[in-house]
């Protein structure tokens, strides 16, 4: 039955943890005192955040409303609003308007301290290099006693020192020709510092930091948040940044009131001579034709005050609004200005136009301010405009045509007065004429001067659009890093780091290195577990000795009768490998020799003819011997058998000189007949034979075998080899198969005789 091989076992990863518990305790000191150290360098950041609603502007919000109903959600114009908040021109007003472009700091303790409202340098860069003038560079400056040390550094390499005795004058650094001004006294025993960088990137490096949001997605609030170590200018260039994007959309709003104005002035000039022509006139005639009765040319006046007249004086007016319009759209020194909108116009389309025009073409003066005329959205925006213009003009010939026939349909139904006048006299008629002009001048001039005052009282009004909700504040649970946090996460990595070495270590390690982990996958008999001899010898036991290494080889001994077949007599045991080097030698030289002093007759035979090593660890002659008895019949067994010399009862029969037909040697019928004699002199038989997984002599002796003792090593044998032992078991390749795990680390005998040497 096979055993599971797929659990965890969590002993063993506690056993390998605690075997290198000094690695978690030097991996954890180390990046604890690693993050403290970064603690105290480090500046902490806040974050500060501020948040402003959005006044709607007239019918906004029917249509939002609209909008929903229709099940579209979403703010288009919030949302716009939020990529303005974010652009760069205006955060670079902002920036220019607090005059922060260089940063200034000053040494505290390991750290640096941001200075803002009062820095302590202020440096005037009079001639920069052509490098500095690309590249962001820093002035350091360190009171003495002589005077100031100045360094710059820009980049890795580019650095420079130089010490003046005043600060009054200009210095020649490694980046120009640099004005230092002192705002306070510098102490002594602090570095001041300024870094300085283009413009274009200290707007990026801002712009990075700060994030711009709609606080929901169908609201007209939006935060402003940014996070860095000086939450004081944080909290002011947040302020800044609202303040100029209110002024600036009053600029916008005043453009079009100032523009219309203009309009209105002009118009209202024109209007005010021709009212005064019309005056004139009605004097003159007066006078000329000595009229003093006016009584009946009032009344006629008055009957000319019907509905009629004014519907048609309320048609000339919006023919001349409409005519004054045409004449503003068609001077090319106007193309790119606002159309005065907000004058009277009637019709609903028109207005509509206007309107739209106007704010497309706030749009484009938006974007120049931070753009060029050739910028692919400017081209865009041109080419909409003018299409629009040509709209608005399409549009005008369309209300003028419309107004006209309304003017004819109301002259037709005037002509029933003209009837009625027709009778009076020539003198009257004409008096009537005039007074009907100058009616009509007075009237448009009137309307216009309303408009005046309604534009002006539009232009004076300063209702900010972004009105503040929260004033930009630090948020003080927004500390970063914070201690205990930076220490656990020091500690973790302290730990994680050491655990994935041993990780890795147990992935692209395949050897044996777990015995309790051997034990259990292996499909046989357990016989001992050996550690390495303390004295680094062959010979590991000796009579009277109880070193650990001797215990364990008793205990060995012990076990065997467990795994020997009670019938079994004189028994044979073959110690085999898988590969070179697990040890087969040392453990069946050893074995032997327990044997020998248990008080048996043992007998240890060198079978692994390809290498044979047992004569070394002896000491003795490796020629003759085993290879001699077999190859040669003349050759008796007396004559191969020698003495160990490690003990009277212990007999060696060693390999011999290496043949050239091992394989046909084994299978001879001599070793039938060696075994069958060594059986007859010996209690034991230990043989000493070749790996299986490299040549299949082993499989050869199995015939005379009464048990096969497999030597693996620990951390050197390849855990594949305990699969491949399980399969020789599982096709009987091998019967009765025990096991011994060689060169344990850390292993203890018990007993009371761990560690005593003789």
């Amino acid at each position: 039955m096979e055993k599971n091989t797929n659990e965890i076992d969590v002993r063993k990863i506690m056993r390998l943890v605690q075997e290198h518990w000094w690695w978690f305790a030097l991996s954890v000191a180390f990046f604890v005192l690693l993050g403290t150290a970064y603690y105290l360098r480090k500046a902490p950041k806040w974050t500060t955040d501020a948040s402003v609603m959005l006044r709607q502007k007239e019918g906004s919000g029917t249509s939002f409303d609209a909008l929903s109903m229709l099940g579209i959600s979403g703010n288009t114009a919030a949302e716009d609003e939020v990529i303005v908040l974010s652009s760069r021109g205006l955060l670079y007003q902002a920036i220019d308007a607090l005059n922060i472009w260089d940063a200034s700091t000053k040494r505290g303790g390991l750290r640096w301290e941001s200075e803002f409202r009062n820095p302590a340098l202020t440096i005037e860069y009079l001639a920069l290099t052509e490098d500095a003038q690309v590249n962001a560079f820093t002035v350091k400056v360190k009171p003495t006693k002589k005077g100031y040390k100045v360094k710059t550094k820009m980049g890795f390499f580019h650095r420079s020192t130089l010490r003046v005795s005043d600060l009054s004058a200009p210095i020649e650094t490694g980046v120009g020709t640099l004005l230092i001004h002192a705002n306070r006294p510098l102490s002594s025993d602090t570095t001041y510092r300024v870094a300085h960088a283009r413009r274009e990137s200290v707007v990026a490096g801002y712009q990075k930091n700060i994030s711009v949001t709609l606080f929901k997605k169908e609201s007209n609030i939006i935060k402003l948040t940014t996070t860095s170590p000086n939450p004081e200018r944080d909290k002011a260039l947040l302020y800044q940044i609202i303040e100029q994007y209110n002024l600036n959309a009053l600029v916008d709003k005043n453009m079009l009131a100032t523009n219309t104005a203009a309009f209105i002035d002009e118009r209202l000039a024109i209007i005010t001579k021709e009212l005064g022509e019309a005056e004139m006139a009605v004097s003159d005639y007066k006078e000329k034709n000595k009229i003093a009765d006016i009584g009946t040319q009032a009344q006629l006046f008055l009957h000319a005050s019907s509905a009629e007249q004014k519907a048609l004086a309320e048609i000339e007016t919006q023919l001349s609004l409409v005519e004054y319009i045409d004449e503003f759209l068609r001077d090319e020194t106007k193309r790119n200005s606002l159309i005065p909108s907000n004058i009277g116009v009637t019709d609903a389309s028109l207005s509509s136009g206007l309107s739209e025009y106007n704010a497309m073409q706030l749009q484009r003066m938006r974007i120049l301010r931070t753009a060029t005329d050739d910028n692919p959205v400017i081209e865009q925006l041109n080419a909409q405009l003018a299409s629009m213009r040509q709209n608005i003009m399409e549009t005008i010939g369309s209300v003028r045509e419309s107004l006209k026939i309304r003017q004819r349909s109301l002259l037709a139904q005037d002509s029933k007065y003209n009837r009625q006048i027709q009778d009076a006299p020539e003198q009257e008629r004409e008096y009537v004429r005039v007074v009907r002009q100058q009616a009509i001048k007075e009237r448009l001039y009137i309307y216009l001067y309303e408009k005046r005052e309604e534009n002006a009282l539009m232009l004076a009004a300063t209702t900010m659009p972004a009105k503040i909700l929260d004033m930009p504040q630090r948020d003080i649970r927004s500390k970063s890093p914070r201690l205990s946090k930076l220490l656990f996460l020091c500690i973790l990595l302290g730990l994680m780091i050491p655990g994935g070495i041993l990780y890795l270590y147990v992935l692209l390690n395949d050897t044996i290195d777990d015995a309790k982990d051997f034990e259990r996958r292996i499909n046989a008999p357990m016989l001992a577990q050996l550690v390495q001899n303390s004295r680094n010898a062959h010979i590991a036991i000796r009579e009277g000795e109880s070193t650990v290494s001797a215990e364990l080889f008793r205990l060995m001994r012990t076990n065997l009768r467990f795994v020997m077949p009670a019938e079994v007599k004189n028994p044979v045991m073959l110690v085999t490998s898988c590969i070179n080097g697990d040890g087969k030698s040392y453990v069946s030289s050893n074995l032997a020799l327990s044997l020998a002093i248990l008080g048996k007759k043992v007998v240890l035979v060198g079978m692994d003819i390809r290498k044979p090593m047992l004569a070394t660890y002896f000491g003795l002659s490796n020629k003759g011997h085993l290879t001699d008895y077999l190859a040669e019949p003349s050759v008796t067994l007396d004559e191969i058998i020698v003495p160990s010399g490690e003990h009277k009862n212990l007999d060696l029969i060693p390999c011999g000189t290496v043949p050239p037909n091992p394989a046909e040697l084994l299978q001879s019928e001599r070793v039938d007949d060696l075994f069958k004699e060594l059986r007859k002199r010996y209690d034991y038989i230990v043989v000493d034979t070749a790996p299986v997984a490299l040549v299949s002599d082993t499989y050869q002796l199995d015939r005379i075998a009464d048990l096969s003792l497999f030597v693996c090593r620990y951390k050197y044998t390849p855990s594949e080899m305990i699969d491949y032992i399980n399969t020789l078991i599982e096709q009987k390749k091998m019967h009765n198969v025990a096991c011994v795990l060689n060169g344990v680390k850390g292993l203890r005998a018990g007993y009371g005789y761990g560690g005593q040497k003789k």
